[in-house]
């Protein structure tokens, strides 16, 4: 007979997981629908390819599945995916390419930063928006991931560190730096007309 605690005492993320880890497809399938758009996004980083990015979340999916019975072991569903799936779109483009996988610090990370929704929210002008454009692009690909992580999917300093298999104390530098060059790039004058 299987327990289940109480879905009160549980987060959702928690209810799906136990439900995984007890051979219920309908966990499984919560788990997808929460963080299939996430986990595309995050592989479309790394690689433009859609299909290889969809059959990696796939792959990802089917190997909780297979390891179901540690699934609690999982305390963020959201960073166990993320990590997960880049790892598989690493490997996958390794394979594909015949590249040695040995994640370099300047692996390719495509960003293109949603500057609209900051408009939205911040009303700023279209000149402040031209210069955070300017900035973000900027910053390097490792900086532009760590703000990215930090940022937009919310991810706690430990676990960008170990998405990005850094240590944490270059995690705080890396955001510093970055943090600091945005800075003083937004510092900087702009020419566009007023």
């Amino acid at each position: 007979m299987m327990k289940i605690l109480s879905p009160g005492t549980l987060s959702p993320d928690a209810q799906w997981l136990q439900r995984l880890q007890h051979d219920d497809t309908e966990g499984l399938a919560l788990l997808m629908d929460k963080y299939y758009r996430d986990l595309f996004h995050y592989a479309s980083k790394f690689t433009r390819d859609e299909g290889l990015a969809r059959d990696c979340i796939q792959e990802v999916f089917i190997s909780l599945w297979e390891r179901r019975k540690t699934a609690t072991a999982i305390l963020s569903p959201r960073h166990y995916l993320l990590r997960a799936i880049k790892n598989k779109v690493l490997k996958a483009l390794y394979k594909k390419d015949r590249v040695p996988f040995d994640l370099p610090d300047e692996y390719d990370f495509f960003q293109e930063f949603n500057i609209e929704q900051v408009i939205i929210e911040k009303q700023l002008s279209e000149e402040k928006a031209q210069k955070l454009r300017q900035a973000l692009s900027s910053l390097s690909k490792r900086q532009q991931e760590v703000i990215y992580l930090k940022f937009y999917q919310h991810l706690d300093h430990g676990q960008i560190a170990e998405q990005m298999d850094i240590s944490r104390q270059s995690v705080y530098n890396l955001i510093h730096e970055s943090l600091q060059k945005l800075r003083s790039v937004w510092a900087t004058p702009t020419s566009l007309p007023l």
